[in-house]
């Protein structure tokens, strides 16, 4: 039910008895089913107010890279290895709590791996059963590839940072699309669920340039360009259907081709 057919049946409602929503009589009293506590005797002008209250509040998705780990220092793919912070890492998480201080946010998302996980926690400042995981944000899995320097791997694994619309992956591991596809699941979830509310999500390099990629219409060439270093932090709100990127904060130049080609 959208906001307008909410409003129509709440004014139609005002001729009736609204204390029959607390009661149990009468039909119209049942129409109103809203997300929020209400007093009694709730009145139609109460849940006006609040629906216009929720429908006007932005739906804001801040998305944050996990911490530096051994195996980004060292230039390996982790991919979906459990691989996990660093101190490094956590010093950057908490560098990006300070920078985000100012944000409340009324849920927090996290990839199931671990690095991903103690990095939410630190940004958040939430304690870990109220971070929510969620295998949709996961890193791409890289199969045969994880563990291994990009560089040992030749023209096979080239077109990731070079040319992603060519990218091929290796014998189990995940393609470009259907990384995107199972991102872009979640994007769908969060507008759906949190709707007027502001959602952190951490996640991982891959992972995060394809929610960009697709939630943003880009181009396959341009699928790093927006760029996400460890811990670096990107504000999307939500206009209409789509997320549209609003900042970036943090270290944003993640030099991928330079890191793990060159």
């Amino acid at each position: 039910m959208d906001l307008m057919e909410k409003l129509t049946i709440l004014a139609d409602s005002a001729k009736y008895d609204v204390a029959c929503t607390s009661s149990g009589g009468g039909d119209k009293g049942q129409v109103v089913n809203l997300p929020f506590a209400a007093p009694f005797p709730p009145s139609p002008l109460y849940y006006i107010e609040k629906e216009v209250e929720i429908f006007m509040q932005p739906t804001r998705l801040f998305l944050v890279r996990h911490g530096q780990t051994d195996w980004n220092l060292a230039g390996r793919l982790q991919g979906q290895t459990d691989i996990p912070l660093n101190d490094t890492g956590r010093r950057q998480a908490e560098e990006a709590r300070q920078r985000l201080s100012g944000v409340p946010f009324d849920a927090v998302y996290s990839s199931p791996l671990s690095r991903a996980v103690e990095t939410a926690i630190l940004v958040s400042g939430w304690p870990a059963d109220r971070v929510r995981t969620d295998e949709r944000i996961k890193e791409i899995a890289f199969g045969d590839w994880e563990g291994k320097a990009p560089r040992t791997l030749g023209d096979d694994f080239a077109p990731f940072f070079a040319d992603p619309a060519r990218f091929v992956p290796a014998p189990g591991g995940e393609s470009l699309p259907a990384l995107m596809a199972r991102v872009s699941d979640f994007t769908a979830y969060v507008k759906q669920a949190h709707r007027g509310q502001t959602v952190l999500a951490v996640s991982h390099g891959a992972a995060l340039h394809a929610l960009f990629t697709a939630e943003l219409g880009l181009d396959m060439k341009d699928y790093w360009s927006v760029g996400l270093g460890n811990c670096a932090a990107a504000e999307l709100v939500l206009e209409g259907e789509r997320f549209v990127l609003k900042s970036t904060s943090g270290p944003t130049s993640a030099n991928y081709l330079e890191k793990y080609l060159k």
